[in-house]
Protein backbone atom coordinates (compact mmCIF):
# COMPACT_ATOMS: atom_id res chain seq x y z
CA UNK A 1 0.00 0.00 0.00
CA UNK A 2 0.67 3.43 -0.44
CA UNK A 3 0.70 4.72 2.40
CA UNK A 4 3.41 1.91 3.44
CA UNK A 5 6.05 3.55 1.17
CA UNK A 6 4.77 6.97 2.89
CA UNK A 7 5.19 5.78 6.14
CA UNK A 8 8.93 4.99 5.11
CA UNK A 9 9.67 8.38 4.04
CA UNK A 10 8.98 9.87 7.84
CA UNK A 11 10.46 7.56 9.28
CA UNK A 12 13.79 7.85 7.24
CA UNK A 13 14.87 10.88 9.27
CA UNK A 14 14.64 9.50 12.64
CA UNK A 15 18.01 6.67 12.19
CA UNK A 16 20.30 9.45 11.47
CA UNK A 17 19.60 10.77 15.30
CA UNK A 18 20.72 14.63 16.08
CA UNK A 19 21.18 15.43 13.04
CA UNK A 20 17.74 14.22 11.49
CA UNK A 21 16.96 17.59 10.31
CA UNK A 22 19.54 16.98 7.30
CA UNK A 23 17.66 14.20 6.16
CA UNK A 24 14.28 15.43 6.53
CA UNK A 25 11.53 14.57 3.41
CA UNK A 26 9.20 17.38 3.67
CA UNK A 27 5.12 16.70 3.08
CA UNK A 28 5.33 17.38 -0.81
CA UNK A 29 8.42 14.89 -1.49
CA UNK A 30 7.30 12.38 0.82
CA UNK A 31 4.21 11.87 -1.05
CA UNK A 32 6.09 12.22 -5.04
CA UNK A 33 9.09 9.70 -3.48
CA UNK A 34 6.34 7.37 -2.48
CA UNK A 35 4.39 7.40 -5.41
CA UNK A 36 8.01 7.21 -6.87
CA UNK A 37 8.54 3.92 -5.29
CA UNK A 38 5.39 2.46 -5.25
CA UNK A 39 3.68 3.26 -8.70
CA UNK A 40 7.44 2.58 -10.38
CA UNK A 41 7.48 6.09 -11.43
CA UNK A 42 10.85 5.89 -12.83
CA UNK A 43 11.76 9.40 -11.52
CA UNK A 44 15.32 10.14 -11.00
CA UNK A 45 17.11 12.07 -7.98
CA UNK A 46 16.97 15.26 -10.16
CA UNK A 47 13.16 15.18 -11.02
CA UNK A 48 12.53 14.63 -7.78
CA UNK A 49 14.04 17.81 -6.13
CA UNK A 50 11.74 19.62 -7.87
CA UNK A 51 8.93 18.90 -5.58
CA UNK A 52 11.08 20.41 -2.85
CA UNK A 53 9.96 23.22 -2.81
CA UNK A 54 6.07 22.59 -2.96
CA UNK A 55 6.66 21.35 0.79
CA UNK A 56 5.11 23.55 3.55
CA UNK A 57 2.73 24.98 1.36
CA UNK A 58 5.53 26.09 -0.95
CA UNK A 59 7.25 27.20 1.70
CA UNK A 60 4.94 30.00 2.53
CA UNK A 61 1.96 27.89 3.98
CA UNK A 62 -0.49 28.60 1.13
CA UNK A 63 -1.55 25.16 -0.70
CA UNK A 64 -0.70 22.04 1.21
CA UNK A 65 2.62 20.12 0.09
CA UNK A 66 0.52 16.40 0.28
CA UNK A 67 -1.32 18.15 -2.20
CA UNK A 68 1.34 18.94 -4.75
CA UNK A 69 2.91 16.20 -4.27
CA UNK A 70 -0.05 13.94 -5.35
CA UNK A 71 -0.71 16.41 -8.15
CA UNK A 72 2.77 16.22 -9.70
CA UNK A 73 2.41 11.97 -9.46
CA UNK A 74 -1.09 12.47 -11.21
CA UNK A 75 0.75 14.53 -14.01
CA UNK A 76 3.22 11.44 -14.14
CA UNK A 77 0.56 9.00 -14.04
CA UNK A 78 -1.76 10.13 -16.07
CA UNK A 79 -0.24 13.63 -18.78
CA UNK A 80 -0.72 11.80 -22.02
CA UNK A 81 1.71 12.63 -25.47
CA UNK A 82 0.29 15.59 -27.33
CA UNK A 83 -1.59 15.59 -28.94
CA UNK A 84 -4.22 15.35 -26.19
CA UNK A 85 -6.75 17.50 -23.96
CA UNK A 86 -5.63 15.37 -21.03
CA UNK A 87 -9.07 15.03 -19.57
CA UNK A 88 -8.55 11.92 -17.75
CA UNK A 89 -5.54 13.97 -16.46
CA UNK A 90 -7.71 16.87 -15.64
CA UNK A 91 -10.86 14.80 -14.27
CA UNK A 92 -8.10 12.61 -12.01
CA UNK A 93 -6.90 16.14 -10.21
CA UNK A 94 -10.30 17.18 -9.56
CA UNK A 95 -11.15 14.41 -7.83
CA UNK A 96 -8.22 14.50 -5.48
CA UNK A 97 -7.79 18.46 -4.85
CA UNK A 98 -11.53 17.62 -4.28
CA UNK A 99 -11.62 14.71 -2.12
CA UNK A 100 -8.64 16.19 -0.04
CA UNK A 101 -10.56 19.23 0.51
CA UNK A 102 -13.44 17.50 1.83
CA UNK A 103 -11.20 14.82 4.07
CA UNK A 104 -9.42 17.56 5.51
CA UNK A 105 -11.78 20.96 4.87
CA UNK A 106 -9.19 23.21 3.40
CA UNK A 107 -6.26 22.91 1.08
CA UNK A 108 -3.96 25.58 2.45
CA UNK A 109 -1.03 24.41 4.98
CA UNK A 110 -1.80 27.02 7.24
CA UNK A 111 -5.08 26.46 8.23
CA UNK A 112 -4.25 22.50 8.23
CA UNK A 113 -1.69 23.03 10.36
CA UNK A 114 -3.57 25.09 12.48
CA UNK A 115 -6.98 22.65 12.35
CA UNK A 116 -5.80 19.26 12.04
CA UNK A 117 -1.99 18.93 12.67
CA UNK A 118 -0.99 16.63 15.81
CA UNK A 119 1.31 18.87 18.32
CA UNK A 120 3.55 15.27 18.59
CA UNK A 121 3.44 13.49 14.81
CA UNK A 122 3.02 17.00 13.12
CA UNK A 123 1.38 16.66 9.68
CA UNK A 124 2.05 12.52 9.45
CA UNK A 125 -1.27 11.65 9.79
CA UNK A 126 -2.27 13.87 6.98
CA UNK A 127 0.46 12.22 4.99
CA UNK A 128 -0.64 9.06 5.66
CA UNK A 129 -4.26 9.70 5.73
CA UNK A 130 -3.79 11.82 2.01
CA UNK A 131 -1.66 8.69 0.48
CA UNK A 132 -5.28 6.03 1.48
CA UNK A 133 -7.00 8.63 -0.41
CA UNK A 134 -4.49 9.14 -3.26
CA UNK A 135 -4.36 5.59 -4.03
CA UNK A 136 -7.95 5.12 -3.44
CA UNK A 137 -8.28 7.44 -6.81
CA UNK A 138 -5.49 6.43 -8.93
CA UNK A 139 -6.83 3.10 -8.69
CA UNK A 140 -10.01 3.55 -10.01
CA UNK A 141 -8.59 5.73 -12.90
CA UNK A 142 -5.81 3.00 -13.77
Amino acid sequence: MLKDYVKRYIDLENKYGDQKNLYHYNCAEVILNACNDYYNLNLDKRALKMIAPFGGGMASEKTCGILTGGVAAIGVMFTEDKPSENLKLKEVTKRWVNEFENEFGDTNCNILKETKRDEINGCKPLMIKGSEILEDIINKYR
